[in-house]
């Protein structure tokens, strides 16, 4: 069955809404930080991600806040790059807890079609190396410093 010709516009129109939403919030972070009003482990971070099992990597960036709806947990806005020409984002949300000067978070979310998704990080300052895995079998690491 061939899908309907306005779905060749409506889906790349969503895609750069949500990319368009993610650069106006990664922005005022940036800002914020930049001005010293976020703290670590808040705020805007950027690196890499690599799939150890099968070598595939790209860009990362994503920002930190205080959960508002469940104390002791943060959000995460992720947006990564695969390949050169794709790019999308989520989020979600993990159990955190100070540690002396690092965060350590550690958490699984079901991300539907794609599987859960674990996610172990340790956070200070100036760097945040996460490891994560999923039901799937893939595993590999987030590295990211301050913009």
């Amino acid at each position: 069955m061939k899908a309907p010709s306005y779905l060749v516009f409506l889906l790349p129109a969503l895609l750069l809404c949500s990319c368009g939403n993610f650069e106006k919030k990664w922005e005022a972070s940036v800002a914020e930080y930049r001005a010293g009003q976020v703290s670590s482990p808040e705020g805007p971070w950027i690196g890499t991600w690599t799939t150890t099992t099968n070598g595939h990597t790209g860009d990362l960036r994503a920002i930190v806040s205080e959960s508002k709806k469940k104390p002791g947990e943060l959000d995460f806005h992720y947006h990564a790059t695969w390949g050169k020409f794709f790019s999308g984002g989520y989020e979600v949300g993990f159990p955190a807890k100070k540690s002396g000067s690092r965060t350590l978070v550690d958490g699984e979310k079901s991300l539907g079609a794609f599987g859960t998704f674990g996610h172990k990080a340790t956070i200070t300052r100036s760097s945040f190396d996460a490891t994560y895995s999923s039901k799937k079998g893939d595993l590999g690491t987030f590295e990211m410093d301050r913009p």
